[in-house]
């Protein structure tokens, strides 16, 4: 270790340069993003269109969707275009619920649940497309014990949570600019 002066000016200068590149590397909080314009106040979100045979599932969605948009930013949420800065979009196109694990009786108890959209979030002041994903896709795993449930009890109770998790990413992305 240097004991000098000017060895003692050379690890301040190491260190204001590591700071310095750390600062300006592009890392920022996840969740944090400012992908979107300050003037985006106002958020429409109207009811996605559900375009599979899941009941309801377009609302739960929605409300997913407007929760995470809501504790995302200080964004205000409304239904429709409206008086408002920019627009969420979204079409459900596909809700596939597939078995994956069995049980020792060799009865499926885990599944893979896949949600995919069409999505577009429009600045309306500017009349630009900020994020657009035609084929957006999340998928989880669930478990479900065989309890006799049937498949539709299955896809009931994973909709919550797949609605949750959807909501998570698809927010993510506008707000980050994925």
């Amino acid at each position: 270790m240097p004991t000098t002066r000017s060895g003692w000016r050379l690890r301040v200068l190491v260190v204001l340069a590591n700071l310095m590149a750390l600062q300006s590397c592009g890392y920022t909080l996840v969740g944090q993003g400012a992908f979107l314009p300050d003037y985006i106040r106002v958020v429409a979100i109207p009811t996605f269109v559900n375009s599979t045979q899941r009941f309801e599932l377009e609302v739960r969605v929605t409300d997913a969707v407007t929760r995470e948009f809501v504790s995302r930013g200080n964004y205000r949420v409304v239904g429709d275009q409206s008086g408002a800065d920019a627009v969420l979009v979204g079409e459900i196109t596909a809700f596939v619920v597939s078995p994956i694990g069995l049980d020792r009786q060799e009865t499926a108890d885990t599944w893979q649940v896949t949600i995919r959209a069409r999505v577009t979030f429009t600045d309306l002041v500017a009349n630009k497309v900020l994020f657009t994903n035609s084929n957006f896709t999340y998928q989880d795993q669930f478990e479900f014990p065989a309890t006799g449930a049937g498949r539709i009890d299955i896809e009931v109770g994973s909709i919550n949570d797949i609605s949750r998790e959807f909501a998570r990413a698809v927010v993510a992305s506008i707000l980050e600019g994925f």
